[in-house]
């Protein structure tokens, strides 16, 4: 699919800082067809026309940090990474926000989605740049979710998420002003061991 659509002026922030306690091993390095979910979800979002790309490191950053070998993306450290999601979302608009010239709008993107596709992502880039909405968000499970792109308004809301919370709380609190595409098996995340037994098509990463 083209991208000449797409926003001329649109980052992009990939959320990779948890420990995955709850999957016992690190998701990020889970892989599909040899490649690792980080490294899978920052090669989409370079070929669905974002930049700046950021990657919001925490644990065992170091070894994250060379999965982004050869590509166009800039990592970020974030050292209270085990406070919650909302540290790492903050760390990435922060340095978003000192990107010159500051980009326009930006999208929000977790690297446990394993059914995330450029198709989705260039769709949303799409339809947010054809709408210029505060807010243009997936849609699946019933709900608004990331990936999601939001406009650089809104950046400062995104500064007081706090705790566990993500960009989902923004998302709620301007549904009036979203614009949505459909993302058929977005709801499909790796939290648990359960979860990875589903995907037979996934596999760790070493």
């Amino acid at each position: 699919m083209s991208n000449a659509a797409a926003p001329s002026s649109c980052g992009a922030i990939v959320l990779a800082a948890g420990a995955s306690t709850r999957l016992g091993q690190p998701k990020q390095l889970l892989e599909i067809d040899g490649e690792s979910l980080l490294r899978r979800t920052v090669r989409l979002a370079a070929k669905g026309g974002c930049s700046p790309i950021f990657v919001v490191l925490g644990f065992e950053s170091e070894r994250m940090s060379k999965e982004l070998h050869d590509l166009e993306a800039k990592p970020v450290l974030n050292p209270d990474w085990q406070s919650g999601m909302a540290s790492s979302l903050r760390s990435g608009i922060r340095t978003m926000m000192n990107e010159t010239p500051e980009p326009q709008k930006t999208l929000i993107l977790l690297c446990d989605q394993p059914s995330l596709s450029v198709d989705i992502l260039s769709r949303l880039l799409r339809v947010g740049a054809e709408k210029n909405s505060l807010i243009t968000a997936s849609s699946y499970a019933g709900r608004f979710g990331v990936p999601a792109i939001f406009d650089k308004q809104l950046y400062p809301d995104l500064l007081k998420v706090a705790g566990d919370q993500g960009a989902r709380l923004v998302i709620q609190r301007f549904s009036a002003q979203i614009s949505t595409v459909e993302f058929p098996g977005g709801g499909i995340d790796i939290d648990t061991q359960e979860d990875l037994a589903n995907l037979d098509w996934v596999h760790t990463g070493g």
